[in-house]
């Protein structure tokens, strides 16, 4: 069973970063000062640096995630991080990939560029001391491919491969000399915490690891602090030193090496300070405490260490620190010491309160100190020591200090600033006065928002620089500052609501003034107003392929026909269209804005019928057929883009558009009445018209017939998507438009029609009929009792509990085969309404889901397509009440 999840602060540097993820997402309770105990996933991922501070943060990670556009963080930040030294290249070539590499040192584009294919498949074949001369022969970043969990990661981090490697790393670390020339040890203990990382998510392939792991690990960990080497102070030592830091945490040891964490503490001064390496490798030390809250073992082992607490205290307290590359150390110091204050009847209580005040007394809000106290102090209060510490409201009173300007562009856009000056204020205004213009130009709005949407006016707050965000913008507004901006919508149907965005100046532009991402900025604004119905959630980005759109058009209208690095990459034809469509916020910096700008541009220039077919079903928020649509092009335009990409050009000529003045209200797309034909069908040659039609649980047959007209319409019919030309369920591919297509004892769900255009076709009808069944239907409440939120198993009934006043019943499943398709049919009988929803990754309600059924009545049927290996979870909603229901989950 998924365990609850609370609210948990998080700790971030301005060198690195370290935050929480949950296992597996967890129904959401009201938040808890004491976070419940949760398996934690190992910090395994590539890239551990990021520039800006993260204070506590308002919710739970889980409510946080994905609520917003987030920006990439500027090229010339990104630059200051890279310069510094070489030993964090093994984890940046993931990230620079997915940056403008013509800004980063030309070492870093040179390591980024050389492919790892061939050491990648060495680490999966080989076995022994040959694996063991493999890793430290290749290049350290090519472990970096190993996360994503492949076949050549499964086949690496097998049981005995992890013991003979961690065996390996205790005999070389026994013998460890810092004073060598190359990273090593480093390069072993990397591979280890990568193979704890892909362990935990691959559960099935490689079961939990045995205590022959464990103890192997153990005794690398031993041989390497033992060694009077591992506390050398150089570059070289902190890059070896590192991942096996880190490693502590990946294998679950946080509390068996309390003791290196306390030798640090004391340790650390001005000579280590002054060395980019042994930063970063101190600084996890803060990790080892940050998820050891998560152990029963590091609970009980820190609930009387005094000698913890007082270090910390001391650490925190270290103004020599202040204002130098080693500050966010010592943030995450009085971050650390501060989350203990969660304890109230550990032992050292009393000594956490004493050594959290003297940091609050010893530097202020807005003098010295500051990033120090705003750690402790918002860790203190989100524990409920506010009043103790006599700082309740400091948030609110410190965001009235720092955001003391406001400026009127208009009665719909104002400014909240730091610091900026008259004249910056009128270009600002200007720049987004005339992006809106342009936007209502090009996308045809007539300046109509779409239905239920009240933000009428922007907020848009500006902070001095890219630090002041960091150090002020989580703690103001709840987001996370490692990026370049971010577009908060909220609830755009909510009377009262604000839309607002946060961004700072580009201080590396100085003395030129730039908001950095303003104009982007503002198009998420109108984009949202204008295009989207509903708010952020509601466009489903990780499962409704909107990702393209989103960030492409903020791209598209805020440079327009200029972006001199989306087009170099244009020419070398990296991804095909559908790949693009298929964009999530992981795709990468490059997919998700570079290539998002060139999708939206090429879809605007040779395909306005489309654009206008997808702007009429975002505008009314159907985004299931918005989908249908793009799932229906498939790779229809794959190779007229590649052909596009050659051609495309950077210019300072404005875009034009020649999408349908209203919006559109193409006919042939959307959903179908039983037995109702859609008339007057028009269709051009290689593409398909969209349909669909919600055939309800226990019908006998469905009949998908086209007739009449003119031209020759090809008849596609599939379960759960749209069809391709590859993919269907049904296909009678004859000459002209009568076609009929019959399924006997269709599957309750979704059913998707295509009408492709062979050739062109015009004055065609397209009738959807299904009939009901006499069989009858599932009951298991004649035989069980009724459940509420239990773990179902696929081949299984499960008889659901009465529910009302809009309940919600939650059942969860764990899925062990990748790419297993489930079907979920709810079974009901007499009054009313009961509705289905899926998500893989979050409990589902009415308004935040992935997959639903929501006829009218109790039966209701959803077919998952292919699933993760994961929980997945499932709701009955009362709508607005329900009997009792019968569940059905069965494999596909």
């Amino acid at each position: 069973m998924p365990g609850l999840s609370a609210k948990k602060p998080t700790t971030t540097g301005t060198s690195m970063t370290h935050t929480t993820q949950l296992k597996p997402l967890a129904l959401l309770v009201a938040f808890a000062c004491t976070p419940l105990l949760a398996q934690q996933p190992p910090t395994s991922a590539p890239l551990q640096q990021q520039l800006a501070q993260q204070l506590v943060p308002k919710q739970s990670p889980a409510l946080r995630a994905q609520k917003a556009p987030v920006e990439p963080m500027p090229a010339a930040l990104l630059q200051k991080k890279l310069q510094e030294d070489q030993v964090f290249l093994k984890h940046s070539q993931q990230h620079l990939r997915q940056q403008d590499l013509s800004t980063a040192p030309q070492s870093y584009a040179l390591a980024a560029a050389q492919p790892c294919d061939g050491v990648v498949s060495g680490y999966g074949n080989k076995t022994g001391q040959a694996l063991v001369d493999h890793i430290l022969a290749s290049p350290n970043e090519c472990i970096n491919d190993l996360f994503s969990g492949d076949a050549n990661a499964i086949n690496a981090f097998s049981a005995s491969k992890m013991t003979f490697v961690a065996n390996a790393t205790a005999s070389l670390a026994r013998s460890y000399n810092a004073s060598g020339s190359d990273v090593t040890l480093g390069k072993l203990f990397y591979f280890l915490r990568a193979g704890y990382y892909v362990q935990y998510y691959n559960p099935t392939q490689i079961p939990a690891y045995p205590s022959t792991v464990r103890d192997a690990v153990r005794g690398a960990l031993d041989a390497l602090f033992a060694n009077p080497s591992f506390y050398t102070n150089s570059e070289l030592n902190g890059a070896n030193i590192q991942d096996a830091l880190t490693l502590v945490d990946s294998a679950g040891e946080n509390a068996r090496y309390l003791y290196v964490v306390k030798e640090w503490l004391q340790r650390f001064n001005s000579s280590y300070a002054s060395s980019f390496n042994m930063r970063g490798a101190v600084n996890q030390i803060f990790t080892i405490l940050f998820r050891g809250h998560y152990d029963d073992s590091f609970k009980t082992a820190t609930a009387n260490d005094s000698t913890l607490i007082t270090r910390l205290g001391q650490f925190a307290r270290s103004s020599w620190m202040l204002d130098t590359d080693a500050a966010f150390l010592q943030e995450n110091a009085a971050a650390e010491l501060a989350r203990f204050l969660q304890y109230p009847n550990a032992p050292v209580h009393a000594s956490v309160k004493s050594e959290v005040g003297s940091i609050l007394r010893q530097y202020s809000m807005t003098g010295t100190g500051s990033k120090v106290w705003l750690r402790a102090a918002s860790s203190a209060d989100y524990y409920g020591y506010c009043s103790e510490f006599q700082i309740c409201g400091f948030a609110t009173q410190l965001e009235a200090q720092i955001l003391t300007q406001q400026h009127s562009c208009s009665s719909s856009m104002k400014f909240r600033a730091q610091q900026l000056t008259s004249s910056e204020f009128t270009a600002a205004c200007n720049a987004v006065t005339q992006q809106e213009s342009f936007f209502h130009q090009f996308l045809k709005t007539r300046t109509t928002a779409v239905a239920d949407d009240f933000n009428t006016s922007l907020e848009m707050v500006v902070f001095n620089s890219s630090d002041d965000y960091g150090q002020y913008a989580g703690l103001f507004f709840d987001i996370d500052t490692n990026n370049g901006g971010m577009y908060l919508e909220g609830n755009p149907a909510a009377s009262g609501n604000q839309a607002r965005f946060i961004a700072y100046e580009a201080e590396w532009l100085r003395p030129q003034f730039e908001v950095w991402n303003l104009t982007h900025e503002m198009v998420h604004y109108l984009d949202g107003r204008y295009n989207l119905k509903g708010d952020f959630a509601a466009a489903k980005t990780e499962s409704h392929k909107t990702v393209w759109w989103i960030e492409g058009l903020a791209e598209y209208i805020s440079k327009k026909n200029r972006n001199d690095t989306a087009i170099a990459m244009a020419r070398s034809k990296q991804f095909t269209l559908s790949q693009i469509f298929g964009n999530t916020y992981s795709s990468g910096t490059d997919r998700v804005y570079r290539w998002g700008y060139l999708a939206v541009r090429f879809m605007f220039e040779t395909q306005p019928a489309t654009v206008t077919r997808l702007l009429k079903e975002l505008r009314a928020g159907n985004y299931d057929a918005y989908l249908a649509i793009i799932n229906g092009l498939g790779t229809s335009l794959d190779n007229q883009w590649l052909a596009w990409l050659n051609t495309v050009q950077s210019n300072d000529t404005l875009p034009q558009s020649a999408i349908d003045e209203t919006g559109g209200t193409t006919p042939g797309t959307g959903g179908l009445q039983n037995g109702v034909a859609k008339t007057g069908l028009t269709g051009v040659k290689n593409l398909m018209l969209s349909n669909y039609i919600d055939v309800p649980a226990g019908q006998s047959k469905l009949v998908v017939s086209q007739a009449g007209g003119s031209g020759d319409a090809d008849l596609y019919v599939r379960l759960g998507q749209a069809p391709t030309l590859q993919a269907y369920d049904c296909r009678p591919y004859v000459g002209g438009n009568n076609e009929t297509c019959t399924i006997t004892n269709p599957a309750a769900g979704r059913w998707y029609i295509g009408n492709y255009g062979y050739s062109a076709f015009s004055g065609m009808s397209l009738t959807a009929t299904y009939s009901a069944s006499n069989s009858s239907q599932p009951n298991a409440c004649a035989t069980q009792a009724p459940v509420d939120y239990v773990q179902v198993d696929a081949g299984k009934q499960y008889c659901v509990i009465a529910g009302s006043s809009g309940s919600y019943s939650y059942f969860y499943l764990y899925n062990s085969v990748a790419g297993q398709k489930l079907k979920l049919d709810l079974y009901g009988t007499g009054s009313g309404n009961a509705d289905l929803y899926y998500s893989a990754g979050s409990w589902p309600t009415s308004s935040s889901y992935q997959l639903r059924s929501t006829s009218s009545g109790n039966n209701e049927s959803i077919s998952t397509g292919a699933l993760a290996v994961g929980w997945h979870y499932i709701a009955v909603h009362a709508n607005p009440e329900r009997g009792q229901t019968t569940l059905v989950i069965s494999k596909q």
